[in-house]
Parts: structure tokens; sequence; C-alpha cells
């Protein structure tokens, strides 16, 4: 699964970039690998600076990744796969700090818990709790809940029994979050079937789009956030990428499923310099 899937980063995520190039023939004054007289290559100009296929040996974590204190870790399970389970959450060591125009795309292979105990996801987040710019790449409640899987960021946190869910909607920086469940086939929903999941935005730009793609690279939906430069990381702080699966309160807790980690196929980050 993980080699095809890959596929998924190197075609169906350029979709917006080719809307952009197509049609406009190479100039001279192209460099990085152009052609004169070519249009360019769907990848051109995109590069890799992070790529996680997760095939160390099983029961070992991965050596990009490190625990956060205070939760549980996630380790390979031998097959290409990352086992994130209950209560794991994991952030990448590497932080990135690059240049305010910088094109960036985070994409993931994942398959999603079919329970509605815990709730798993894939973000994009400063390491700053009071600028956090959180980006949810997919996020998932299971099938028993009506928020099901879903997009969205976070500015702020009402982490706190006195704010409880007022705080942030208060300072004027609401969450923005958008449900995608509706967008999957009958029977391939986030927790029966692995998709390629992706944001892409530009440092220092306005908004974030998201996406869905099957190994063959067609997309099954594009979602924008609301342009917002505050819901894009900046260059002020380097970003880090975190899968996290967290359990939700008991008395949210519905009866159902039976897996309730999440696996992950592969993540990547690939870029474009201004």
């Amino acid at each position: 699964m993980s080699r095809l899937a890959r596929a998924i980063g190197s075609v169906a995520s350029t979709v917006l970039a080719l809307v952009l190039v197509h049609g406009s023939a190479a100039q001279a004054s192209i460099t990085r690998g152009e052609t004169i007289d070519s249009d360019p290559a769907p990848g051109w100009g995109w590069e890799t600076v992070f790529f996680d296929g997760f095939d160390g040996p099983a029961g070992v974590a991965s050596v990009q990744w490190h625990t956060m204190g205070g939760w549980n870790g996630a380790v390979q399970d031998g097959l290409g796969r990352l086992d994130v389970g209950r209560l794991g959450q994991i952030r990448t060591n590497t932080g990135w700090t690059l240049p305010v125009g910088t094109q960036v795309r985070v994409t993931a292979s994942l398959l999603m818990p079919d329970t509605s105990a815990n709730y798993a996801a894939l973000w994009v987040q400063h390491p700053d709790g009071n600028d956090p710019r959180e980006i949810d790449v997919i996020e998932s409640y299971g099938p028993f809940k009506s928020t099901g899987a879903q997009i969205g960021s976070h500015l702020c946190y009402d982490d706190t029994p006195a704010t409880l869910v007022n705080a942030c909607v208060a300072t004027g920086r609401p969450p923005e979050l958008w449900p995608v469940t509706h967008a999957f086939p009958a029977g391939a929903e986030p927790w029966r079937s692995y998709w390629g999941y992706s944001a892409e935005f530009t440092v220092g730009g306005d908004h974030v789009l998201f996406s869905a793609s099957d190994a063959e690279g067609d997309r099954l939906y594009e979602s924008a956030l609301l342009p917002d430069p505050r819901r894009v990381p900046g260059n002020a702080l380097p970003f880090h990428l975190r899968l996290s699966n967290k359990d939700v309160l008991p008395e949210h807790v519905l009866p159902g499923g039976a897996q309730p980690n999440m696996l992950v196929d592969w993540v990547s980050i690939d870029v474009k310099y201004p």
C-alpha cells in the first residue's frame, strides 16, 4: 500500500500547481531544471524535505519523531505502518522555518480508528501556545459521531473551566472547522480505507487548501479555509507535524467499533521555493 499511495505526493497534490502553469510555455529565464520551449513536468519545482514510510522493524519507534510529554508514543508494525494507539501523541524532531512565499504541501496516507472513545488527527502547529496556528489536515471522531471526519484550524484554546468554549470566540479567534465525511464513498470512509490527506499553504499567505485523494491521484474533495493570515504558518517560528490519538470525555463515549488505533502508511512534506 505504501509505495502505491506514495504516488499521491507527486501527482494528486500538484493539481493546484498545474492549474497555475498549464498553457504557459517555459521561458529561457526560468531556472531549476526547466527546458526551453516545453511545459514544466507535473512535479517541477517541488522538493521533498521530509518523508517517513515507517519501514522499520515491528515495535520500534520512528527515529524522525519524539513522544510529547505526558503521552504515549507510537511504534512501527513491521508492515510499513506506524501504529498510533490511544493516548498517543508524537511530534517531528525537525521543525521547518521557510522563506516567505514558499509553497508547502503536507500529506499523509492513513487509516482512522472506527471507535468513538477517542479521536485521532494529523496536524501542523507552531510550538507556541500563544500563537499555535494549528492546521488539522484531517481529524476523526469515528463513524458513530455526527462530527465524523473534519478539517480545520485553531488559533487558540479554551483550556480552563472558567472560559470553557467562549474565550476564543470572545477574542475573535474562534476555530474554523468543516466536516468532510460526506465526500467519501459509502463503505470507504476514513475509518475503513486509506486515503491521502493534504493541506497546502504558502508561508506568509492567508489561506489553506485541504484535499483527500485516492491512490490513483483522484481528489475526493478540495476545501479552502476563509482567507486569514493568522491561520497560516509564518517564518518567525518553525512549524512541526503532530500525530495524535486522544480520548474523548467519558460522557461522550459511544459503544461500537473494533479498531481504536490510527495506522499511518506514510507522511511527507513537499515545498516549492519562491
